[in-house]
């Protein structure tokens, strides 16, 4: 039995969990947010009055990341099986009132601090798609009785993303759904129906929307980025140009040029860019390969799970 009060019987705990785990995603986890914040340290000595501000902040977060993770290994994870629904449902509740009270987009201001729920359905999506896939022989799904339902209680958190309008974030909730779906068996024709059905609705999205507009078009400027360096792909010809600037080997930590004026939000959205810069290729390479490998374990992992 685990006392959580007492530290020693927690810590002999994790040194139990921890060896039984697999080394590989701990190694990958932490190798990820310790070159997360690296890059922060570096670029956030430009962008504020205090040089260590975002990298402060970045640490802070990454420690009450690693506690939480170190809490919830010691939870038998089939006990939250049946407390789904209840987040769930606030979640939706949270994204509906960034629709009517929400600010700059997809955010929700409170009274103390602001939040971002679109982040949080990620998170409750993962666990609600679980859950229903715990409960439902995927191979012997019907169309009607079982696929139906998962995918309109999905769309329930996806739509009102997208609606924000917060399109990013709804298409990696789609990519999630159809993923773990598509992982856990469910027959890909259950999925092609509402696909189709749904493609006219999102082809007309840009049509009503500028911000995708513009959106769709920068994707397309960045195929050539020459074309146009000043106006629609000035981020993602800057991008690359620091990149290239890296070389193989990388300019030395700290040691980056294009990071201080030209990189957009290089502390956040480009700290790819400023790690490659700074670190070459190679530091690029391993980046993906950590990620990659995060998937391939994670994968193995679930379809190897008893339920």
């Amino acid at each position: 039995m685990i006392r959580l009060w007492n530290p020693f019987s927690a810590i002999r705990h994790l040194f139990i969990i921890f060896s039984r785990s697999n080394p590989f995603i701990i190694l990958s986890v932490f190798m990820l947010t310790g070159l997360g914040l690296l890059g922060v340290f570096t670029t956030g000595r430009h962008l504020a009055d205090t040089p260590y501000h975002f990298f402060y902040r970045q640490l802070s977060y990454a420690l009450v990341g690693v506690c939480f993770m170190c809490l919830m290994s010691m939870f038998d994870y089939s006990r939250f099986r049946f407390k789904t629904y209840w987040p769930y449902i606030g979640t939706i509740i949270l994204l509906m009132a960034v629709l009517v009270w929400g600010r700059n987009n997809s955010w929700l201001q409170l009274p103390f601090f602001s939040i971002q729920p679109s982040e949080i359905g990620k998170l409750i999506l993962i666990c609600y798609i679980s859950y229903m896939m715990a409960f439902h022989r995927m191979e012997k799904m019907t169309f009607w009785a079982d696929s139906v339902p998962i995918l309109f209680t999905c769309a329930l958190l996806i739509i009102p993303t997208a609606l924000q309008p917060d399109f990013g974030t709804a298409l990696i909730m789609s990519i999630i759904t159809v993923y773990m779906l598509l992982a856990g068996d469910m027959p890909f024709k259950h999925l092609a129906v509402p696909a189709m059905c749904a493609l006219p609705f999102i082809i007309a999205v840009p049509l009503f929307h500028p911000y995708v507009m513009r959106r769709f078009a920068n994707l397309l400027v960045c195929l050539n980025p020459m074309a146009n360096p000043s106006q629609l792909s000035f981020h993602d010809y800057h991008m690359r140009m620091a990149m290239g600037h890296g070389g193989l080997l990388g300019t030395g930590f700290g040691k980056g040029l294009v990071k201080r004026s030209f990189l957009p939000a290089s502390h956040t959205d480009s700290i790819f860019t400023v790690l490659v810069e700074e670190g070459g290729y190679l530091t690029g390479i391993l980046i993906i390969v950590l990620f990659l490998a995060l998937l391939w374990i994670g994968e193995t992992t679930a379809r190897s799970a008893k339920d």
